[in-house]
């Protein structure tokens, strides 16, 4: 499997647990009318922390972008909260069919329903999430790689804020 070092992931589809590569997860799509990417990283586990995203539409612009502080917490939180902010602004573009992606495989794989979810301040952002993505026709959340540029961009609005610098 040309560039998932021959990796097959369990994934939650329609009740059943199916075997899938991994370059099959980042390409399954309904159609999306926007793909999104987030990002959330903190200095220390717990320690300060950001978040970002970034909004594309399938044309590849990107409509918009963004990235912000939220005090301490650990990097998992980050990376969920950094979701919950992206659902919140992708809302503002369509309620049909959106895409996000991730570099998080527990925050992908959890809201998936391919991890369980053992800790219960982390069960809160998926009840959270799960209630968020009941405003899009069809939402899909899939693993991307950290060396996907759209991932890479959203990092660097995350480590901008994270130096001060911004977005």
């Amino acid at each position: 499997m040309p560039g998932t070092g021959g990796r097959v992931a369990t994934f939650f589809i329609a009740g059943t647990h199916t075997l899938v590569r991994w370059d099959e997860l980042t390409a399954l799509t309904d159609s999306p009318a926007i793909l999104v990417y987030t990002d959330g990283a903190s200095r220390g586990n717990p320690g300060p922390a950001a978040i970002g995203y970034a909004i594309f539409n399938l044309s590849g612009d990107c409509l918009e972008r963004n990235g912000r502080y939220i005090d301490k917490h650990t990097n998992n939180e980050a990376e969920y909260e950094a979701l919950i902010w992206a659902l919140e602004r992708a809302g503002k573009y369509t309620k049909d069919s959106v895409k996000f992606h991730s570099d998080s495989e527990l925050v992908v794989y959890q809201v998936n329903g391919v991890y369980e979810v053992k800790k219960e301040r982390l069960m809160k952002y998926v009840e959270r999430i799960q209630k968020a993505v009941e405003g899009f026709e069809s939402f899909r959340l899939v693993y991307v790689p950290r060396d996907n540029p759209r991932i890479q961009l959203a990092d660097g609005i995350v480590n901008k804020v994270l130096d001060g610098e911004g977005t």
